[in-house]
């Protein structure tokens, strides 16, 4: 015979292993029971942190925060503090809101119009072929001018190895302008 319990249907996970199986009741007795213990834990330890403040200097906070009633202008700063950032966060929510409400329903941005090749090279002053060819050229010198025009462009040769195939019909000065980074 078999032993109890070997059947074939796995066993039910346990709960500490899935809390979402556990009732409501149970989960606030956990984490009541979770609280107090590190409550507990933390007041046990006390004595040692009380030693090393005392060492550390902590008896002269007490003089100049409790004593002397020193947190009285910290809370007041605190306070300052609070309206500061109140105000700060309400402005930028009421501007949030301005434009939420001015641009609601209306999409302004427009795409960039397309570039083709014929244009970038006559603005470069070069034929559309030679800018074909140094877009298609993984390694390229380039020397430029006191006003930043292109004065000459040498192309560096890369093992066959490592360059790829070359795109097959891009080729005239309406083709578009490809960005070499999405290449």
């Amino acid at each position: 015979m078999e032993k109890p319990g070997s059947g074939t249907a796995s066993p039910r996970p346990l709960i500490i292993e899935r809390p979402d199986l556990q009732s409501r009741s149970q989960r606030l007795i956990s984490t009541t029971l979770t609280a107090f213990f590190w409550a507990l834990w933390l007041y046990l330890w006390l004595p040692v942190v009380a030693l090393v403040g005392w060492w550390l200097g902590a008896t002269r906070f007490y003089d100049e925060m409790v004593r002397l009633e020193g947190y009285k202008p910290l809370v007041e700063l605190l306070g300052w503090y609070a309206v500061c950032i109140v105000a700060l966060a309400g402005s930028l929510i009421v501007w949030a809101l301005y434009n939420l409400f001015r641009f609601r329903g209306r999409e302004r941005r427009k795409a960039r119009p397309l570039v083709r090749v014929g244009q970038v090279a006559e603005h470069v002053g070069v034929e559309p072929d030679t800018l074909l060819a140094w877009q298609r050229a993984r390694i390229l010198h380039v020397m430029h001018d006191e006003a930043g025009r292109i004065e000459s462009v040498e192309t560096i040769a890369v093992p066959s190895g490592e360059q790829g195939a070359a795109d097959a019909g891009e080729s005239g000065p309406e083709t578009l302008l490809r960005d070499p980074a999405l290449a």
